[in-house]
Formats: structure tokens, sequence, C-alpha cells
């Protein structure tokens, strides 16, 4: 089973939170957790106690994305293959509705990494990405936003600015395994809202996942649910 391990090594964005609606404990904690070679390693679900969590890839879950692009709504299902923070990203993919598609995308090291650029939706077939990302917001990016501000580009389009408002911190509640959760995330965005062309992000707020769990840049995009591998 591949996971990604959360521990001393990930990293979160600081984020700027509005007043809590409750004294509810903010004690980190972990949800599940199993024995490897005689230690516990983190499974793939961490959550602060009464409060949001985040979560890990593991190879063969599904990630569903309900998605609105061109006046169509459909599904967007993600089947990870690998998975190493700031190393791959290998995934099938599929669409529902009138316009089935499928696919079969690798995202580089450096791409993954580095690249600060994002392609909106993908093609049929194979595609191999090395100096763009799907999905997962780049290192660099993130290292960057943590300092307020970073450069975005989408497709071949020009570069823009993008920041972190005032209250950066937001939630979104998801079926995760048969059960509701509600996900950790930090927004950025590159206009204020009520601004016309606002486009807005939010990723996970996990540095060894950092998923895009809903993205407006034209096209629109949110992570819905998160189904456990079949057995057998």
């Amino acid at each position: 089973m591949l996971c990604i391990t959360i521990g001393i090594n990930a990293q979160q964005k600081t984020v700027k939170k509005a007043a809590p609606k409750s004294t509810a404990s903010k004690t980190k904690k972990t949800v599940s957790t199993k024995k490897v070679t005689g230690k516990t390693e983190f499974d793939e679900l961490v959550c602060y106690e009464d409060g949001p969590c985040t979560f890990g890839i593991h190879k063969g879950d599904t990630l569903v994305y309900e998605v609105n692009a061109a006046g169509k709504t459909y599904d967007l299902l993600v089947v990870p293959n690998k998975f190493e923070a700031n190393t791959v990203a290998d995934f099938n993919w599929v669409t529902t509705g009138a316009e089935k598609r499928k696919g079969h995308v690798v995202i580089g090291a450096k791409a993954i990494k580095s690249s600060k650029r994002y392609v909106n939706s993908l093609p049929a077939g194979e595609l191999k990405l090395s100096d763009a990302s799907f999905l997962w917001f780049c290192a660099d990016n993130f290292s960057e936003i943590t300092k307020k501000q970073t450069t975005l580009t989408f497709d071949n389009g020009p570069a823009e600015t993008f920041s972190s408002p005032d209250d950066d911190a937001v939630t979104s509640t998801i079926n995760y395994k048969g059960k509701e959760i509600t996900l950790d995330a930090f927004t950025i965005q590159n206009k204020a809202e009520g601004e016309p062309d606002r486009k807005e992000i939010w990723v996970l707020n996990i540095s060894n996942n950092l998923l895009m769990i809903k993205s407006d840049v034209g096209a629109s995009m949110m992570l819905k649910e998160v189904r456990e591998k079949r057995k057998g």
C-alpha cells in the first residue's frame, strides 16, 4: 500500500483564521494509524480534535471531482498509481457523462516542484508533464505563498499574480471513504472577492499532499469524494 507519511517532515501553511465559533480543542490527532515493521506510521487521515482534516494519497483510491466547464457538468475520477511528494504524480483518470473520456498522466519531478504552470483540462490518452502540473500545487508556489504572494500560469496564458487573502483558511466537507469529514485548506486568489475575472484556488493544507481541492479559474472543479480502493 502506498501512502504519504504525515510526520515531522510535513509542513502546513500558517493561515489566518477568522474568530473561532466555539472553544473546541485544536489538538491534532491521528484518526487512522497502522503498524509498519515494529513502528507506528501515520496512515492517510489526520484531523484536529473536533476540527478539520488533511489526508495523504493511497494507490488505487479514487478522487472524485465535480467539474463545470463550457456549460457542462460532469465528474472527473482520478485514480493514483504512484505519488511521492514533490517528486512524481502518476494517475489514471476518466470523466463521466456525455463527453466520456479517459487517460493516463505522469507529472515529473521538475514540474511538480517548480514549474508554476498548470493545465486546465486533460486530453484523452497518454500525457507526460515535464513543465506543468495538474491538480497538485507546485512546491515552489507553496513556498512563495507562505510569504503572501506567488505567480501562476494557466495553459499558455500570461503569468498571473496570486496572493493570500486576509482570512485564507477555508474548509470543505467531503465524503471520505463512506464518512463525512471537513478538510483543512487555504485559499489563494488573483483578485479580491467580487471583482471581475477573479480566479481562486483552494489547496489542502499539508505539504506532503498539496492537492487542489477546489479551483475556479474559468472552468471550475471541486473535490466531493474519496473512494477507497476496491479489494480483490
